[in-house]
């Protein structure tokens, strides 16, 4: 997948609302200041070429829906994170969180929960 630049992530966030539309579906979606209705239909163009929405037309209208989920694109952008940002090291993403203080504690029970049970898979 192709990195994409925040206001496409925006756009893919609005059809993922929609998710399908046309230009003017995903523009009556989006927060104020509202782009320009040409610089929404240029974004998801751009976004078509990279992978990320497809199209079906309706005589005139193309009426866009989102090619990947909101999970598939979340499991990649995370990828990239821990990857980049952290060299790969599980251990240094969990250390990052962990000394994080908007952690709390049920949030940290449910983790080690999950710890735990892919541990025990794991043996």
């Amino acid at each position: 997948m192709q990195e994409i630049t925040k206001a496409q992530e925006e756009i893919l966030q609005a059809l993922w609302e929609i998710n399908k539309g046309a230009v003017s579906d995903v523009l009556s979606v989006l927060e104020e200041p509202k782009p320009a209705y040409n610089t929404v239909a240029t974004v998801i163009k751009v976004l078509e070429a990279k992978g990320y929405v497809q199209h079906v037309t309706y005589g005139k209208t193309h009426v866009y829906s989102p090619k990947i989920t909101k999970t598939e694109y979340a499991q990649h952008v995370l990828k990239e994170t821990f990857r980049g940002l952290f060299d790969g090291s599980t251990k240094q993403l969990f250390s990052c969180f962990l000394k994080s203080e908007d952690v709390s504690l049920k949030e940290l029970d449910e983790l080690k929960q999950l710890i735990e049970s892919k541990i025990e898979k794991a043996k």
